[in-house]
This record gives structure tokens, sequence and C-alpha cells, in this order.
């Protein structure tokens, strides 16, 4: 399989340099890029077609390209992470889509949270709690998410809009879950907008800046057809999470000469979501069930800074910023009827000084360019307890070094280092993220250890 792979990519990269002349260069991008730069995996201080997924203005910058993920975590026939999209060009008119894009707290490789706040940032954790209690099963992330997106140039400023949607449910009917005379419907849902600009106030100095706002929903609603008494009403429950994302970006192009450009940086965001249980039992139960037991939420801010260096056949690019990244999980209780309800607020907060990302690429040959990356997230994580009176509020901060978000598969320690490929052909762009391993034992070919060359693969054609 690794010969027939090397003997097929080398008949594109011949074919692609041989039909090369006087048609579109290929467009190198995506997270086996952006990661191999010193990304984690996004890197905020350099350029890339995924730029379209936190501002769709971007897109006018990218069009008539066809572009994909093949993903991480390779198995023989799949992997994760993947997702396919195309940008068409119509004049100063940029649309496009793309299928399969994991975005916000419905994913859990999205996540930060792990025990006390699992729940934080990953709602169906939560929802799956209720559901594997009342129901005895655990609900599905939403699938096949899909986002369409445009952007419209208008002389020295471009602006973009899209539209990001993604859904899961199960209806059982008198079967599965639940007895007969009995019905639940589940859910997982996504909708959200995203909205920017590219603003050339000069050549020198391009603004770049984007709004998001998402919705999310987790549901479950149960009905007993059957009433345990004629008069009464029919029994019912309901679970309500309903968590809505912000998040705005922007960043600067300050040119300061033909080869160096200096980039700040700031970005926000903030999640939150207090799931509501609500339910008619006959008889009441004996102990209370509260409606509200938890109040969960993510914050996130990162401001920093970085500077583009070109040389010939080459770049730099280094950037630093301060980031905090809080979790946090109220927990109410009440031990019984006519007792005050008493809320535990439980926090972490994870402070990186600095979050460092660097990256480098060399051009090698006409067709092949190598790449190298470092990233780094020096940190300190606070944890805070915070009982209801005349409790002590309690903390501890612990350093650290923690990895990105999503790993890729990777830990902290994995990540620090990065290298890269990209074999251009044509209107192909091939771009991979290389372990360490691969560059010291070689190849199948070289070594006779059978492996992965690439950790992560992205692939582009560019058609005009």
């Amino acid at each position: 399989m690794s010969r027939l792979l090397c003997l097929v990519l080398a008949a594109l990269i011949v074919v692609g340099m041989v039909g090369a002349q006087e048609k579109p260069k290929a467009l190198s991008g995506g997270t086996a890029r952006t990661a191999s730069l010193g990304g984690g995996p996004y890197n905020p201080y350099i350029q890339d077609y995924t730029d379209v997924f936190v501002n769709p203005a971007n897109a006018a910058m990218y069009s008539d390209l066809l572009y994909s993920d093949v993903g991480y975590n390779f198995a023989q026939y799949s992997a994760t992470g993947q997702f396919v999209g195309w940008t068409l060009g119509l004049g100063d008119l940029a649309l496009g889509v793309v299928v399969g894009r994991r975005e916000g707290p419905m994913f859990a490789e999205l996540a930060y949270g792990g025990g006390q706040f699992t729940s934080s940032d990953y709602m169906v954790n939560d929802i799956n709690g209720y559901t594997g209690a009342n129901f005895g099963i655990n609900t599905q992330e939403p699938r096949v998410p899909i986002q369409v997106y445009g952007a419209f140039r208008m002389g020295l400023l471009t602006v973009g809009g899209g539209i990001y949607r993604s859904s899961w449910s199960r209806t059982d009917d008198g079967t599965g879950s639940v007895a007969q005379d009995q019905k639940v419907d589940y859910s997982n849902s996504q909708t959200g907008i995203k909205g920017g600009v590219l603003v050339e106030l000069t050549p020198s100095f391009i603004v770049d800046g984007s709004l998001l706002f998402r919705m999310n929903s987790s549901q479950v609603e149960f009905t007993d057809k059957t009433p345990a008494t004629p008069a009464a009403d029919p029994s019912s429950a309901k679970y309500d999470g309903a968590g809505n994302e912000l998040a705005i970006n922007g960043r600067v192009f300050f040119k300061l000469s033909d080869r160096t450009t200096v980039i700040p940086m700031v970005r926000f965001s903030t999640f939150s979501y207090k799931p509501k249980q609500t339910f008619t039992l006959t008889p009441m139960p004996a102990t209370p069930i509260l409606t509200t037991p938890n109040d969960y939420g993510r914050t996130e801010f990162e401001v920093g800074a970085g500077i583009n260096t070109k040389f010939d056949g080459g770049w730099v690019v280094v950037g630093a910023s301060v980031q905090s990244i809080k979790l946090r999980n109220d927990v109410s209780s009440q031990t019984a009827f006519g007792q005050p309800i008493t809320t535990t607020k439980y926090s972490t907060t994870a402070f990186d000084l600095p979050k460092i990302n660097f990256g480098a690429e060399v051009e090698l040959l006409s067709w092949l360019s190598g790449r190298f990356g470092y990233f780094k997230r020096l940190s300190n994580q606070t944890t805070t307890v915070e009982p209801p009176a005349p409790g002590t509020k309690t903390e501890q901060t612990i350093g650290g070094e923690p990895s990105f978000v999503p790993t890729l598969g990777r830990s902290a320690l994995q990540q620090q280092l990065a290298m890269g490929l990209n074999i251009s052909a044509g209107r192909l762009s091939i771009d991979g993220y290389m372990g360490e391993r691969v560059l010291a034992a070689g190849s199948w070919l070289l070594s006779g250890t059978a492996q992965d060359i690439f950790g992560v693969l992205s692939l582009s054609v560019k058609f005009n």
C-alpha cells in the first residue's frame, strides 16, 4: 500500500507539472498547513483559506477553490476531522459551501473541559446524563454540519456572511427507550450566523474583523398517553438545554516594508447554557428535583501580536499572546421541599503567559516546500470552589503546558514541535503535517518501518 501511494503521488506530481503552464497555480492551505506552521491548530498571524471559517469575507480571496481536510487519526478507509468545501468566484462575488466541518460546544474534540467541567463546554455530555438516567440511552452529536457563505468586494471594502447548521434527532413512539403508549423525542442541533469585513484602509494597512452568533439546542420531550388516573394530566417530562455562543475576532495586517508585516490580533468568545428540567409526575417525588440544577459556561479572551518576515524562497512568522480560558459549573441543590436552594460555584481558568506561535516555510524545489513550527502554552491553571455561606472559598493554582484544542490526536508534548511539507502539482496542492519520527527514521521505502508520513493531511485544487 505504501509503494502504491508513493507511485500515485509521483504520477500526480509529474502530470501536474507537465500541465502547469498557463494554468492556475496551486493554493496551499488547510489544517495540515496551519498546524505545521506553529498553529494551535489555527495560527492567527498567517493567512490561509481556512480563514473563511472565522471571517467569511475572506472567501473573496480564495475563489474557484475546491478544498478538503482529509483528516487525522487515519484508519484504512477513514479519518477524523474530515470536511470538504468549494468556493465559486463570480466577479466581485464569491459563494461557497463546506460540509462536515465541526464547530461549537456540541463536539467532544472541541471541548477544554474535563471532570467537574466536562459539560461546561460540551452540551452532549449533560443531556446524556439526563437520558442515561431516565431512558437508558445516549444521544448523538449533530450530523453533517453544513456552512453556506458568501463575500462581495466593493472597492477597498469586502463584506461577507455565512450560515451554519447541523442537527441530529430521534423519536421513540411505543418502542425503543419507552414503553407502549409512551413517546419521547430527542434532538441536538446548531444554527449560527457569521459576518465579517476586510477593509483596506491603505495598501499597507488592512483590517480583518468578524462576528459569530450561534444557537445550540439539546432537547428531550417525553409524554405518557395513558394517564395514571383518568382525571389527571398525562405524565410528561422535558429537558431543554439552550446555549448561545458569541465570538468577536479582529486582526490588522500592517505592512512595514516589502518584507515585513506586523499583525496585532484580539479575540473574545463566550458561551453559556442552563439546562431546564420540567415534569408532571403522579405522585410527586419525595425529594425535590430542581428545574435548573446546573449553570455552565466558557469564556475566552486573547490579545497578541506577530511579525511576518519574507526572504528569498520563504518566510518566517513569530507571534506571542496572552490568553485566558475560563470554564464554570454552578451547581444548585435543595435538600427538602420548603428549604432554600443553595449553589456551589466551580470554576477553572487557564491563563497563558505567553502563548507562542512560530512558523517558517522554505521552498525546497519549484513544487516542494518544507515547513517548521513551534507551539507552546505556558499556563497557570486556577481552580476555584465557592460554596454557599458559611462555607469558605478555596483556590488552587498549578503551572503547566496544556495542549491546543482540537488536539489532532496529539498530546501537548507532541504538539510542541511541528514539521510539514507542501507538494504542488499544477492546480493541486497536498499539505501534510509530518511527525519527527518520519524525519529521523525515514519512510517505509528507506527504513522498512510501516508508519504514516503525514499525521494530518489537507488537499486543495485551484480552478481559476
